[in-house]
């Protein structure tokens, strides 16, 4: 099965971009310290390489079920580019980025989460866009929806933390904007 990169993310570091493939599948790619790129920092004079765990493991959603030409892939890494949590469709993971092991899985659908964003202050804290219009605040330390925000009449398309103010902007497919 052909499978296109739906989603794209640089690392907060600024050393990888990492990707999720519209199968569930994400690849981080890595710039590697060199005589070229001494900082081993993002650069366009240097091509990343795709970088994997010794294990050889791939940080895979499950998408059990799931008719992927529907799913709203959506991923959102940490601040401190510890962990990646994603979806396609399906339950919503947790990796850890060192090992690509999944952390916990949560949230099975439906509705299925469209839009993912930590917490800028605190990475066990997570807004979750729903299909369903609704946002989720979860907390993963606990395993537990703490919050349940509804206003909007359409899918969560998108979800930004605002680091200074502790504010949540939502936009959603009903053409809406919410703070």
């Amino acid at each position: 099965m052909y499978t296109q990169v739906a989603r794209l993310l640089y690392t907060n570091s600024g050393v990888g971009v990492l990707a999720l493939g519209s199968n569930g599948i994400q690849k981080l790619w890595k710039w590697v310290r060199s005589e070229q790129n001494p900082n081993g920092k993002a650069t366009a004079n240097v091509v990343p390489q795709q970088w994997q765990p010794n294990s050889g493991l791939l940080m895979t959603n499950d998408v059990t079920g799931v008719n992927l030409e529907e799913a709203v892939p959506c991923i959102a890494l940490s601040k401190n580019d510890s962990y990646v949590m994603s979806a396609c469709g399906g339950k919503v993971s947790l990796f850890n980025m060192m090992t690509f092991k999944v952390m916990t899985t949560f949230m099975p659908p439906p509705p299925a989460s469209t839009f993912l964003a930590f917490h800028p202050q605190d990475n066990n804290i997570l807004a979750i866009g729903m299909e369903d219009s609704t946002i989720h605040i979860y907390n993963v330390r606990v395993d537990e929806v703490k919050s349940k925000l509804k206003g909007h009449q359409k899918r969560i398309t998108g979800l930004a933390f605002s680091t200074n103010l502790n504010i949540l902007v939502s936009s959603g497919a009903d053409a809406q904007s919410k703070w």
